[in-house]
């Protein structure tokens, strides 16, 4: 299936009817098709050829997605950037993954050389002469060349191809059929959840709002209930405070709001319930990765049921836990996990643009993201951490996730997190930073002694105003690790 035009082929049939929303300015699907075929025609007179990878590092969410378009159409692949990448990394992925050119709303101040131009504005109101706008959008290159989150060190990138982006994209019909299909968003599209969450609107004739990425949670919620958003795609740590803003409420005060996504990182289960309860019943929370694209949901009642699982397999998905010779364990045993899925990513790429290929954790079909859990007989899967996460400290393996679920138990913990740092005589050790208002270091070790064994027990406990997460919700543990590494653990 080709994405690009399949999305195109909608555009021109949704005509008059309002696409987009970007504070005082809307554009509709046929002014917005007109737009991608003169900025197609501008993109082409610049250079671009089919295949070509084009960074888009603007500003306006509505002119990166028309950029896309422009792209597909001239069968070149986009590459959405952070609008607030530096420099640097601007010309560290030009560098890395071959980008043609970055067009940007600004140029970043620094002295590292990139082909690079400002968008202007005027490309999306007339064609050069003598280059009208190009059929284009036959599939034959990748859709997206999308970038990891990098949490876990620099990202790889990911090659998506037409077909599963079409695949990713169109799995989310069910969950907008019967509702009003208006869908507002903070989110940047430089992450690919998003990206599909909007596309997925505008396939079927919707309406996104781009909101502001700063914020209150009352200004968020005065927005959702001015455009009548029906629904919203938001990372755990702002529906944590969305939650607590909220309270308990006997009636939802989003009385419009159907769906509510919850994308980027994992969610803690008591936020899932009050989300649930009393935000919409239509609160869901995907388990995705760049590599396999959608593994798993947990939504409807299965949130009150089992608010600590990440849910059952998508349609269409088959999950396993394997250890670590590939060989699928029980029910109940936690292991790697493995999905099987038509979703995946078509190639995966190294700084160099240097092909990446480990028959061990991805095949045509299948990919391991990375992540260690179980399933149970009822089918939900439960995630204990992440691979690359576990601490082994002294030949025991450590799953700093477990720990935090116990820590988050103590009344005075805001939020937890726990991460090793190196250790000559154990090989690793365990530190937990706590965010706390009135709790002490003190306090919180007798609390350790009194609830964790000493082979598991965090030797460093740290206490701190906040967290690093990314935009989209992702704990950034190495900046943890490197704060400790700056600073050597308190004897």
């Amino acid at each position: 299936m080709n994405f690009g035009r399949q999305i195109l082929d909608a555009f021109a049939a949704n005509g008059d009817r309002v696409a987009m929303v970007s504070g005082h300015s809307r554009i509709t699907y046929a002014q917005a098709l007109v737009q991608v075929g003169h900025l197609a025609a501008n993109f082409k007179m610049s250079g671009l050829r089919p295949g070509d990878r084009v960074g888009l590092a603007m500003v306006d969410n509505i002119d990166v997605v028309l950029a896309i378009l422009a792209c597909w159409k001239i069968d070149a692949t986009p590459v959405v950037i952070d609008f607030r990448a530096p420099r640097s990394q601007r010309a560290r992925n030009i560098r890395d993954f071959a980008l043609a050119m970055i067009f940007e709303s600004r140029s970043p101040p620094g002295d590292d050389p990139y082909p690079g131009a400002i968008f202007q504005a005027d490309w999306k109101n007339a064609s050069p002469a003598a280059h009208a706008a190009p059929a284009g959008a036959t599939g034959a290159h990748p859709a997206f060349l999308m970038f990891s989150s990098g949490t876990t060190g620099d990202p790889k990138a990911y090659i998506q191809s037409h077909e599963a982006l079409s695949g990713r994209v169109t799995a989310r019909k069910s969950t907008l059929d019967g509702t009003e299909k208006r869908l507002l968003t903070p989110m940047a599209l430089s992450y690919s959840a998003t990206r599909h969450q909007i596309f997925s609107y505008l396939l079927y004739g919707g309406t996104v709002n781009f909101f502001p990425p700063l914020f209150t949670p009352s200004e968020l919620i005065e927005g959702l209930l001015s455009f009548r958003a029906s629904g919203t795609s938001l990372p755990p740590p702002v529906i944590s405070r969305l939650v607590r803003e909220v309270g308990q409420p006997a009636t939802s005060p989003l009385p419009d709001l159907r769906v509510l996504y919850s994308i980027g990182g994992p969610a803690r289960p008591e936020d899932k319930l009050a989300a649930y309860r009393y935000i919409s019943s239509g609160y869901r929370i995907s388990y995705a990765s760049s590599l396999t694209g959608n593994i798993s949901m947990l939504s409807g009642p299965d949130v009150l049921a089992r608010p600590e699982s990440a849910g059952r397999p998508f349609g269409g998905v088959r999950i396993d836990i394997v250890d670590a010779e590939g060989h699928v364990l029980a029910n109940g045993e936690t292991g790697l996990i493995k999905a099987w899925t038509s979703t995946m990513a078509s190639a995966v790429l190294l700084p160099g643009n240097r092909p990446f290929i480990d028959p061990r954790i991805m095949g045509p079909n299948w990919g391991m993201p990375g992540d260690i859990g179980f399933l149970d007989d009822a089918g939900f899967l439960t995630i204990v951490d992440r691979e690359s996460d576990m601490i082994v400290r002294g030949g025991v393996n450590v799953a700093p996730q477990e720990l935090e679920k116990l820590i988050r138990a103590h009344p005075k913990v805001l939020d937890v997190a726990v991460t090793g740092f190196p250790d000559e005589t154990m090989g690793q050790e365990i530190a937990v930073f706590i965010v706390t208002e009135h709790g002490t270091v003190d306090e919180f070790q007798a609390f350790l002694r009194a609830n964790i064994s000493p082979d598991r027990r965090p030797r460093e406990v740290r206490l701190v105003a906040s967290l690093p997460y990314s935009d989209n919700g992702k704990l950034l543990r190495r900046r943890l690790v490197e704060t400790l590494s700056a600073q050597p653990p308190r004897e």
